[in-house]
């Protein structure tokens, strides 16, 4: 069993990644694409497996129907406009209201359409779906379709218009990378993550509708970096400067033909005529946390009621603090046979504390209710907070949270992964860490779950700190332990369970890791699909980095103070 305080996390690796791509950018993305070529060449057979991966038998690509995944094909699209929309915009608001835009300078905004104009628009939509005619996988015959599988590369595939190879929306998606380069350098990294993260699903949200092939989506990503890399030095640098100055000039010719004298005296005539630089677009600087952050209860009185103090009366001078009662929230889904042994374990882990279980039933349709009736006829204080219907995770867990009674809430997941014999391990880190601490979360060890679900939570958990800065390597672990009002006054969102430990540092506390061990699950399955959870948390990442962003600077020391004070 091990404690540890969060730590900057380091991603060197893919630093150095960058800087090597950064050193030779075209011939990566030649070798690049001569080796997915030759592999797919080699191999053909790999994009019927990937393909019928996503094949119902009888009912073809079923997910075509998804309402999640027709919300993520079209965020693609949303995005793809609003790109085009404002870089437009750049281009014509000096013309039309005779001002210079903020958002965008001229060549950064012509770069960004020239990217969608040359690459999925010439390239991809004009030459390539027509001069190779490869039919898409809904069309040909392993998938019940009329039409033959052809390799990638081959001309005149038997598709005679709109093609599958290469994917349009798979470039459009990777042309959203090109933002990159027209945003602030310090925020270049985690924003990069964040796209590449949304691009990625976006591309492969193709697959599953069976509208692409794998090397098509590859394939169209290479092709639409390479337009990217190509394209910078004819817009940036000493280009940059020419591309401003000649637009400027334009515009200024414009603006005196039309007799508006704001074309000599205004700001924008000042900047045309070289006595200011180009307005650049406001930034807010980062939200510095004050980790000494300190509220007393005896000076403040009003400060829990308003929520600006945790149970504790706030951040104290660092001394241990004592929670009176403690409330365990099981949110549980049809997980009757499960919580019958588990309410047991947490009743034996928690003898020696006054604790309460709330169980969530988020709409259970199996024995949920008898087998808590059952535990709380045997003595252990077991509460049935139910559902109508089921609402989620997310929401279980609120629920739960509203209804508890205790000063600390703790939460643990309803399939019995978790092991409630740490609970009170994590109270006592809780404790003795004092009201400075905000959450001690627990990381899970010897994991039990599939190749592939442990996979596919790895690669999001790096993907969050890298964005989040959070240091929490494992957010998926149902065991945590924070104050009760503290964890009341989170900003809640459906998956906002996932980004607790970013949430509490965003308040200005501290986050505590706690390793616990991982058990296999007894009975049932898991409610929550990989996907599922994949799609939406690409959103949700996103909107906790604006949270993050948005964060205001701790104010330090609040107190109230009297008039006779001032006296």
């Amino acid at each position: 069993m091990s404690i540890h305080m969060t730590t900057p996390f380091r991603i060197e690796p893919a630093a150095n990644l960058l800087k090597a791509f950064a050193r030779r950018p075209g011939r990566t993305l030649v070798g690049t694409l001569l080796v997915i070529s030759g592999f797919f060449l080699l191999f053909p057979g790999l994009d019927l497996v990937v393909s019928g991966e996503f094949v119902t038998r009888g009912a073809g690509f079923v997910l075509t129907d998804d309402g999640t995944l027709r919300i993520v094909r079209n965020l693609g699209t949303w995005i793809t406009v609003a790109i085009l929309a404002g870089s437009l915009a750049a281009l014509t608001v000096p013309l039309v209201a005779r001002r210079l835009p903020s958002f965008l300078k001229p060549h950064q905004a012509l770069y960004l359409i020239s990217v969608y104009l040359l690459g999925p628009g010439l390239l991809v939509n004009g030459i390539f779906k027509n001069v190779f005619g490869r039919s898409r996988p809904r069309d040909i015959f392993a998938f019940g379709g009329d039409a033959i599988f052809t390799p990638v590369w081959t001309i005149h595939g038997g598709c005679s218009g709109n093609c599958s190879f290469v994917s349009g929306e798979g470039a459009a998606a990777a042309a959203m990378l090109a933002l990159i380069f027209v945003i602030p350098r310090r925020d270049r990294l985690p924003v990069g993550l964040g796209l590449t993260a949304v691009a990625a699903m976006v591309s492969l949200n193709r697959i599953a509708f069976g509208g692409h092939f794998l090397s098509d989506v590859l394939l169209a990503w290479v092709i639409t970096l390479a337009v990217m890399v190509a394209l910078r030095p004819v817009f940036f640098g000493a280009s940059a400067e020419r591309i401003d100055g000649a637009f400027l000039t334009a515009a200024r010719r414009l603006w005196r033909r039309d007799g508006t004298a704001e074309a000599e005296t205004g700001p924008a005539g000042a900047e045309m005529a070289g006595a200011a630089p180009l307005q650049r677009a406001r930034t807010m600087p980062r939200a510095e946390k004050d980790w000494n952050m300190d509220i007393h209860a005896g000076d403040f009185a009003q400060a829990e009621a308003a929520g600006l103090a945790g149970p504790a009366g706030g951040f104290d001078d660092g001394a241990e603090r004592r929670f009176s009662r403690l409330s365990v929230v099981v949110p549980a889904r049809n997980e009757a046979e499960n919580l019958r042994i588990l309410v047991r374990e947490i009743g034996e882990a928690l003898q020696a504390r006054t604790f309460e279980v709330v169980v969530v039933d988020d709409g259970s349709t199996d024995d949920t209710a008898a087998v808590l009736d059952e535990l709380k006829a045997d003595g252990l204080p077991v509460r049935h907070v139910r559902h109508e219907r089921s609402a989620g995770q997310s929401r279980a867990l609120r629920s739960g949270l509203f209804a508890a009674s205790g000063d600390v809430v703790i939460t643990i997941d309803g399939d019995g992964q978790n092991d409630p014999a740490f609970i009170l391990a994590l109270v006592e880190a809780l404790e003795k860490a004092g009201p400075a601490a905000g959450l001690v979360a627990g990381q899970r060890v010897g994991r039990t779950d599939t190749r592939l679900k442990r996979m596919s939570s790895r690669f999001a958990n790096t993907l969050r700190t890298a964005i989040l800065k959070d240091a929490t390597r494992d957010t998926g672990c149902g065991l945590k332990a924070m104050p009760a009002t503290l964890f009341r006054q989170l900003p809640f969102f459906d998956g906002w369970h996932r980004y607790l430990p970013a949430l509490v540092l965003r308040e200005g506390y501290d986050v505590l890791h706690l390793d616990v061990k991982d058990r296999e699950r007894r009975y049932g399955r898991s409610n929550y699909g990989i996907l599922d959870r994949g799609l939406r948390g690409v959103l949700d990442l996103c909107g906790v980095w604006w949270l993050m962003r948005r964060g205001r600077r701790s104010p330090g020391r609040v107190d109230e103070r009297s008039l006779e004070t001032r006296k």
